[in-house]
């Protein structure tokens, strides 16, 4: 088949054949081995370290969190937030174990992503930021690092600039300050329906084995089950779609110190990245190299990276 018949006809054609109890039906042998292999990893990582998972309450719906390590033993927690179509464990599960060494850690999934279940309210940054604030007004932590991959990135820049009292420090990974700063047929993807993108830029997409891993793990853990799969899809894609960011004056307004990490082959726009270092007051970039926006959670020098940047962060603070 083409790669391309739009995302969201993916997710459809991958939640139909996914039942209501996550069994997926149609997903061949390969994606099973790679998901049996990412899930036994990833559950031994999370089931050793997870202190408590419970849901705040936002305006009538539910959203989902996960504490790491304890509150009250002190130092700033990390805020951690998920890709899009992703969860807490997928995104972060691997880096939870290390990181919680030095710091407790707080996970927060989104409507629709993960346990989080999908309300009537659209998918803003906007919303997300105000249902992540809530979690950490239910856990009464007053600051946080914030550490976001993809959208969990461009939530990470919303409470930097919208909720700089939160943030102790942000590391933005993949994520962008506007939609100008996605690589053009990125973009066009997701505002002009039908539109195939050329293959070079096709490669960089999931592909249909990591797309049916996604819709699995929601099918899996949602409380809607598989039907939540291409509802979700489609409320991120009327986001990526829609006139979101933030003016230059307000990034260059960002007072938490700042990490910028994206793949030199990433969906960013490599001159956005340097754009919005440049432009943040004290703010850092990392390129990582041979990395695509699906492996730069995967490269080994990213997790240093951020250790270091967040270490630097805290003596800085403490001086």
């Amino acid at each position: 088949m083409s790669w391309w018949f739009s995302l969201q006809d993916l997710f459809v054609w991958v939640g139909q054949s996914i039942s209501s109890a996550g069994e997926c039906i149609v997903v061949g042998a390969k994606t099973w081995r790679k998901r049996m292999k990412i899930v036994t990893t990833a559950t031994a990582l999370m089931s050793a370290t997870v202190a408590h998972a419970d849901f705040a309450t936002v305006n009538g719906h539910d959203i989902y969190y996960e504490l790491h390590g304890d509150l009250d033993a002190g130092g700033t927690p990390i805020l951690m937030l998920h890709g899009g179509m992703m969860n807490i464990t997928s995104t972060f599960g691997e880096m939870i174990p290390d990181l919680l060494s030095d710091y407790p850690i707080i996970g927060v999934e989104q409507q629709g992503h993960g346990h989080t279940p999908l309300n009537d309210q659209p998918i803003t940054l906007e919303n997300m930021r105000l249902d992540t604030l809530a979690v950490l007004d239910a856990v009464e932590v007053e600051k946080v690092h914030v550490v976001g991959f993809s959208a969990g990135g461009m939530l990470a820049l919303e409470l930097a600039v919208n909720a700089p009292e939160r943030v102790e420090s942000m590391t933005a990974i993949s994520a962008s300050t506007k939609p100008e700063g996605f690589l053009p047929d990125l973009l066009r993807v997701h505002r002009e329906p039908g539109f195939q993108p050329p293959p070079e830029i096709a490669a960089l997409f999931p592909s249909e084995d990591e797309f049916a891993e996604m819709s699995a793990d929601i099918a899996e853990m949602n409380p809607g089950g598989a039907e939540v799969v291409p509802e979700t899809m489609g409320k991120m894609s009327q986001l990526i779609a829609s006139d979101w960011g933030w003016s230059q004056d307000q990034i260059a307004g960002i007072s938490a110190p700042a990490l910028i990490a994206i793949g030199d082959n990433d969906f960013i726009l490599p001159k956005h990245a340097v754009e919005m270092a440049e432009t943040i007051p004290d703010a850092h970039l990392a390129v990582l190299p041979n990395t695509t926006h699906m492996t730069i959670l995967e490269q080994p020098e990213l997790l240093p990276i951020i250790k270091r940047f967040i270490q630097a962060s805290v003596a800085n603070t403490d001086e």
